[in-house]
């Protein structure tokens, strides 16, 4: 009887098809649903992957070219402001001024088209001379075959103007970036080629044979596109512009037509009369598509099939509680028997379901605990940042409003332009310059402690010139200057502070006797910084000894020593050394010896 227990319940129990019914039509709703459900969520989020990431190729875009035009306007203002191009801005006849001034404004903005690469070329105009100088000529504006940009410029509230440019009429187009001002009355003007092709993130995306990027004015015409033809061109050159939208700041959507699909992303700059529109060609899209139908369709049948078996398990599993009563109520010696479920099996699982989410709890207060942590350590991550680029700039920014405030002769205007180009040396990416250009750095840094010590402190340089070309590491002078002249002049504003910097280059044989040298090791450079400041005592020095050498535990002190005698050791090993003097009262004296490499 056991054994046919499930072909009584199919011909003639109808408690069981009404629960097989019930199961397998909710089952069925709710999967039908999934189905569904899962499907356009699938779709939906196959085309957010194809439109975030046409937005996101569009922002950084976006984002660099902005970027790069912001910087070139600084690179302009600081033009303006320069104090060796004046004699350009205000005399007739610089060159009777200042010998070989024309090579040197070459070199300078040979210098500056260098640092951008996308910049095609820098043009300097002053109506006193009434002469061009570029990177590389110098000619007078009747005679200038480029000079129509002059003609086109129209200054916005920050006084530069921005337009779409051929350069002599003709083939390459670009962005001119120029500014119009006048000193002594004499009109003059900057202004800065900047070819979008050259641009790294829109070559990359030029060079994609399935993405088109294009600058849309707001007017309505492309001013910049891969292989254009015309300086501006209406939107009609390209079908896929029709979807352009003049007032939209952010428009993104996939569409088709006849041949493919494809994604369109349109951004406005924040900053300028254009907007910027990316065509993608999503050829994985339909194939991505049938690919999920196909999925959802083989899911779905494995879902009624499932469901179909489990209506029937749970349904036979349902009843069996009123099959033991049955039993029961046939056999009540089944009881004692212990052959009946029992209650233990129910107080076994709500002990185990209890277990877990006792574990479960504890894994979340834990886990909780650990974001915490984790969100505490990115606000004070977040905190911590800076960026010296942006504080470079806004230096310069203060410059000049601290300038067209107070003056050029002002100290104070100065005195920020210092600090500023102070910074970008730090944060250039070069480890390695010439002591020419170190020395000149240190220089400026010197004129700001002159600033902070009322001008009590003299500088005195005795430099060899056959010194200049040697490659030294940046900034290893400063702090020892540093060290020198907060160390050894605190204390001191009564009396003239004097600090010596030395450079020379002597025979490397004569002081490296005990060491082997190879044979391009010929000569070395020694750099000496001396002061007439308080001195350092016996053990206070011995001190300071110990704590640049590479035994020292403490790496509290003297940071900025020790960092120097680092980076010194890691590029020159053994052949470089350190000599520390010093007196009480008469003053400290640090010697550096290093080899001369160019």
């Amino acid at each position: 009887m056991k054994h046919n227990f499930l072909k009584p319940r199919l011909s003639a129990d109808k408690l069981f098809f009404r629960h097989f019914l019930q199961i397998f039509l909710a089952m069925a709703v709710i999967f039908t649903i999934f189905t569904v459900y899962t499907y356009r969520n699938s779709r939906q989020i196959i085309e957010k992957e194809f439109t975030n990431s046409a937005i996101q190729d569009l922002q950084n875009a976006s984002e660099y070219v902005d970027s790069l035009i912001m910087d070139i306007k600084y690179m302009i203002s600081t033009l303006v402001v320069n104090q060796n191009l004046k004699f350009f801005y205000a005399s007739p006849s610089p060159e009777s001024i200042w010998i070989d001034y024309s090579k040197q404004v070459q070199t300078q903005l040979t210098t500056l088209r260098h640092s951008k690469g996308a910049i095609e070329t820098i043009y300097l105009y002053s109506e006193a001379s009434d002469m061009v100088y570029s990177s590389t000529s110098q000619t007078y504006m009747s005679t200038f075959d480029d000079r129509y940009w002059l003609e086109q410029l129209n200054s916005d509230n920050s006084g530069f103007s921005i337009f779409p440019y051929a350069m002599r009429n003709m083939f390459p187009y670009v962005i001119c970036v120029a500014k119009e001002f006048t000193v002594n009355n004499y009109r003059c003007a900057i202004a800065v080629m900047v070819n979008l092709t050259k641009i790294p993130i829109l070559k990359s995306i030029n060079e994609n044979s399935y993405q088109n990027i294009y600058l849309i004015s707001d007017s309505g015409e492309i001013i910049y596109r891969y292989k254009q033809d015309n300086l501006t061109e209406p939107l009609d050159t390209v079908e896929y512009l029709s979807h352009y939208t003049p007032d939209a700041l952010e428009n993104v959507y996939i569409s088709s037509d006849s041949t493919n699909t494809y994604s369109f992303a349109q951004i406005h700059s924040v900053d300028y009369a254009w907007s910027y529109v990316l065509i993608t060609h999503l050829l994985n899209y339909t194939a991505r598509l049938s690919t999920q139908q196909a999925l959802l369709f083989a899911t779905t049948t494995a879902l009624i099939v499932f469901t179909l078996l489990f209506a029937i398990f749970f349904t036979m599993r349902s009843l069996k509680p009123i099959q033991n009563i049955r039993e029961f109520l046939e056999s009540p010696e089944l009881l004692s028997s212990g052959k009946l479920s029992d209650s233990a099996d129910i107080k076994y699982i709500a002990g185990r379901i209890t277990q877990y989410i006792q574990t479960n709890q504890l894994l979340k207060n834990e886990l909780q605990e650990r974001l915490d942590l984790l969100n505490e350590s990115q606000i004070l991550a977040l905190q911590a940042q800076i960026n010296p680029h942006f504080l470079s700039n806004t230096l310069n920014l203060m410059y000049i409003q601290a300038t067209d405030a107070l003056g050029y002769d002002h100290s104070l205007p100065q005195m920020i332009l210092d600090t500023s180009t102070l910074i970008r040396y730090a944060i250039e990416p070069s480890n390695m310059v010439s002591l020419e250009t170190e020395l000149s750095q240190t220089d400026i840094y010197l004129s700001i402690l002159q600033q902070r010590y009322d001008k009590k402190l003299k500088i005195i340089h005795e430099i060899d010139s056959n010194t200049q070309k040697a490659k030294v590491p940046r900034l290893f002078i400063q702090p020892i200057i540093e060290n020198a002249v907060f160390h050894g002049f605190s204390n001191r504003y009564d009396s003239e502070c004097l600090l010596t910097i030395r450079c020379c280059r002597r025979q490397a044989r004569a002081y490296y006797s005990d060491i082997s040298l190879n044979d391009s090791a010929k000569d070395f450079i020694m750099v000496q910084i001396q002061d007439n400041g308080k001195g350092i005592c016996k053990e206070k020095l011995e001190e300071l000894q110990n704590s640049l050498s590479e035994e020292a535990l403490s790496r509290n002190k003297n940071i900025g020593l020790r960092n120097v005698v680092q980076r010194m050791n890691l590029i020159y090993s053994d052949q470089f050394s350190l000599n520390i003097k010093s007196s009480v009262g008469e003053g400290t004296c640090f010697t550096l010896t290093f080899p001369y490499v160019e």
